[in-house]
């Protein structure tokens, strides 16, 4: 006992005094970053060392305007990492003793991307880091979410969070665009983007990239932000990759393969999961419903069980070839398929006032759900004798079909078919020519067409049940033509300290809706400009100013401005508006970001001031029917704070986390008209819907080391509750656990993970209108109990680890000599 009490002991003395000990003595590191192939220098990237006994001690830098930079460490074994945007990240590993250059650092642009042979990554890479241009999240160092889907590793990324249903937003704002590689995907689905994160294994995804105000390069669509999913591309030489298979309670099974193999010119990737998955979900509604003079006539109850199946597969493939140093082509290939079976039984408890009638009813909807989507890349890269003088081409296309069967047993037994199906292509090419002193001009062009058709039905039985007859209510079919046009020039430059970025974008929009049952054809053009301005100061060589605006789009979807009914239960109906208008939002923000040895905070300010914003709106019929639409109402403020901050007091514990703060105040009303079931006659009602409020939300990451290769993990968030409109939504909260261990000399990996520990994520809302007040309340999924194995092969490189350490020990600058 005595001698494990002095053990103890010994180990805080060394971590209190190991980093003084370190800091006696400092060495000066320097080198250059730039581009493979051509030896351009990369101006302003980011440059990191992370000493590997001690992650807490981490330096940092951006390069100069000729790729230069200069650190002062202690003496040590270090990680070294570069970034920079439109670049594959670099990564090294070396012992630096004494005074070193470290030479050329050669990055790869993201299009052109090959391996670096010579590396060997040990240590923990940093979970969340803070770019230039951008927040990133490393989805492989997330424990609670590793063997869930990508809905899950949403919960866990910073600004980020996740509703009960699947609803993704950006700081308490839903409109996001969201994209795979850069790119639209049919990975995504075609309306219900939400479904479709549900079926995409985590083990697929590589990391997460936040931009919350975007450079015109970026489309304008998405006035919160965009949202960058980064798959895996196991681009390195040789064989390499891993194999994961899992299960859990309640009952889920699946394998997760990802592989990929590259020599000298050309390297090949792919990545497949299946997953299969059942768990039960509950919904809650009470229903209250006033008479023209205000007094109750009606009070309901519904209790929802819902019984979900889902069967995916997921798959995506890539080639890479470089022709010569200056020309390269990247192709992808990507494809999904899904089967998911839903069994909900309703139960309806109404009464009425003043006789005190009660009525009880049962409803039963059996759903089978088929969707599968294919999407192909094509990228061409052509580098120009003048350094960092490039042209890119890249094109999409994606092809999904949504189809879905039902069959309803209500009042009368219903058959309901809703088929959808969608095509898009993308086209663009970007252009960047670079002056003397870091500076540099882009431009682009580019174009966006999708396609969306939908046939929707229901069919009832007649009531001596002798033949089915078509209920045109819920019944219609529906083309949705989108086509965009768009262009962007932004100039940047940079003076001592000082940089900035300015960029204008224009985008031409074409949309048509049509819908059979209305013989209607409304169409939609505008013309929008937006521009867009990044002004940075490095403080010093650890902290930096950032100042940015953005003028950005909000265009509705298809499901938002068809115009027929989407029939849940025949007490709640969802409706588009074709009159439905874009909106837009002019975006600042102001952030701070500064790192010291074991912890570093990124403040920011934002403000956002939105027009036209979408507001749904659920309107009652005679018979206490509610139908929800969106409309666009009046304008909204929205301002807040947000402070992201990472702690790391000991090489085996890190803490991460992000507050959001936000004020927001929505402006206008709604007038329609409320139909009288005893007189008939029809009256005008205006809704006020204004609405302020203060709200939060807040997210913790917690990471200790074991001794025997045992790692924990604890991941939680909360979201206070807030308004919008007619709904106050409450407050929702969970909690994530993680525990793996390495094993079999680091090639293979148990975990074992529960989500949502205390069965605590529900979506609770109270809704109001002129004649009603609604209670809801949900919860999708229950407490799910999850262990996973992975097994990781590299077959080339575990060949060269031994000799690449060697090399490094001694500081050699092989890497250089070849360019790497």
């Amino acid at each position: 006992m005595r001698n494990s009490q002095l053990k103890f002991r010994y180990i805080i003395l060394f971590f209190l005094f190991a980093p003084t000990l370190l800091f006696s003595q400092k060495i000066k590191v320097t080198g250059i970053v730039t581009q493979s192939g051509n030896g351009t220098p990369i101006p302003y990237s980011s440059v990191s060392l992370t000493n590997t006994n001690n992650e807490t001690l981490v330096f940092g830098q951006l390069t100069d305007n000729k790729g230069k930079f200069t650190l002062e460490v202690p003496p040590g074994e270090y990680n070294i990492t570069v970034d920079q945007a439109g670049y594959e990240s670099y990564f090294d590993q070396k012992n630096l003793l004494v005074n070193t250059f470290l030479g050329k650092l050669s990055m790869e642009p993201s299009g052109n991307v090959k391996d670096i042979d010579a590396i060997v990554i040990q240590g923990t890479k940093p979970i969340y880091k803070v770019e230039l241009d951008k927040k990133v999240y490393d989805v492989s160092q997330d424990l609670t979410a590793k063997t869930g889907t990508l809905s899950d590793v949403m919960q866990n990324v910073p600004s980020v969070s996740v509703d009960v249903e699947g609803t993704v937003s950006l700081r308490g704002n839903e409109n996001v665009k969201i994209l795979i590689d850069g790119k639209p995907s049919a990975m995504l689905g075609i309306n219900d983007t939400a479904e479709a994160l549900k079926s995409i294994s985590a083990a697929m995804v590589d990391k997460i990239e936040v931009v919350t105000n975007a450079s015109a390069r970026y489309e304008a669509s998405g006035t919160a932000g965009i949202i960058n999913i980064i798959t895996k591309k196991n681009v390195k030489k040789g064989l390499t990759g891993n194999f994961q298979v899992l299960g859990g309670t309640p009952q889920l099974y699946g394998t997760n393969v990802n592989l990929g193999y590259g020599k000298e010119k050309w390297n090949w990737f792919a990545n497949a999961g299946f997953r299969y998955g059942k768990n039960n979900g509950n919904v809650k509604n009470q229903y209250t419903g006033y008479d023209t003079n205000g007094l109750q006539d009606e009070y309901s109850e519904q209790n929802s069980k819902r019984n979900r199946e889902r069967t995916s597969f997921n798959a995506n493939t890539g080639f890479n070839f470089d022709f010569d140093k200056n020309n390269s082509l990247s192709t992808s290939i990507g494809y999904k398929y899904n089967i998911s079976n839903y069994l909900s039984t309703t139960y309806y408890n109404n009464t009425y006032f003043p006789s005190l009638l009660q009525t009880f009813s049962e409803r039963k909807e059996r759903q089978n759900r088929n969707n599968y989507g294919i999407d192909g890349n094509l990228n061409f890269t052509h580098k120009f004798s003048k350094k960092n003088n490039t042209l890119t081409v890249d094109g999409t296309f994606n092809y999904s079909v949504d189809d879905s069967d039902s069959n309803i047993f209500d009042k009368k037994l219903g058959k309901n078919k809703n088929n959808n199906t969608q095509t898009g292509f993308m086209l663009k090419s970007d252009y960047v020519l670079p002056f003397k002193e870091g500076s540099q001009l882009e431009a682009g062009v580019r174009t966006d067409f999708s396609k969306i058709k939908t046939d929707f039905s229901l069919d009832e039985l007649t009531s001596g049940n002798t033949h089915w007859i078509n209920n045109p209510e819920y019944t219609d079919k529906t083309n949705y033509e989108e086509n965009i046009l768009s262009a962007y020039l932004q100039y940047g430059n940079k003076w001592g300290n000082f940089s900035f970025l300015a960029g204008l974008r224009e985008e031409t929009s074409f949309i048509i809706v049509q819908s059979e049952k209305s013989q209607s054809d409304t169409h939609k053009n505008y013309t929008d400009l937006f521009p867009t301005l990044h002004l940075n100061y490095d403080v010093t060589e650890k902290s930096q100013i950032q100042l940015s605006y953005s003028r950005r789009i909000n265009r509705p979807k298809s499901r938002m401005l068809v115009s027929y009914k989407n029939l849940s239960d025949d007490k709640n109906t969802f409706s588009g508006n074709p009159d439905l208008d874009p909106s837009y939002t002019n975006s600042f923000e102001l952030g701070y970001n500064i790192q010291y040895r074991v912890w570093g905070i990124t403040p920011s300010i934002y403000y956002q001031r939105t027009e036209d914003p979408f507001q749904k709106v659920t309107i009652s019929d005679p018979l206490g029917n509610l139908n929800t639409s969106p409309i666009n109402l009046g304008h909204e403020n929205r301002y807040g704070g947000e402070l992201s901050y990472t702690i790391n007091p000991y090489k085996w514990w890190r803490i991460f986390g992000d507050v959001n703060l936000f004020q927001y105040k929505n402006y206008g009303s709604h007038t329609y008209q409320k139909l009288d079931p005893i007189t008939q006659t029809s009256t005008s009602i205006t809704e006020n819907l204004n609405k302020s409020g203060f709200t939060w939300q807040t997210r913790l990451n917690m990471t200790v080391k074991f001794p025997e290769n045992f790692n924990f993990q604890l991941q939680g968030n909360y979201m206070a509750p807030n308004k919008s409109g007619q709904n106050k939504n409450k407050e929702t909260f969970g909690m994530d656990l993680g525990l793996s261990k390495d094993i079999l000399k680091g090639q293979g990996t148990i975990l074992f993970n529960i989500q949502d520990v205390f069965k605590s994520r529900k979506r609770k809302t109270d809704t109001w209108g002129a004649d009603f007040y609604r209670y809801s309340e949900m919860q999708w999924r229950p407490r799910q109990f999850t262990i996973s194995f992975t097994y990781r092969i590299n077959k080339e490189n575990a060949k060269k680890g031994k000799k690449n350490r060697q090399e490094n020990s001694i500081g050699n600058s092989l890497d250089d000599d070849m360019g790497m």
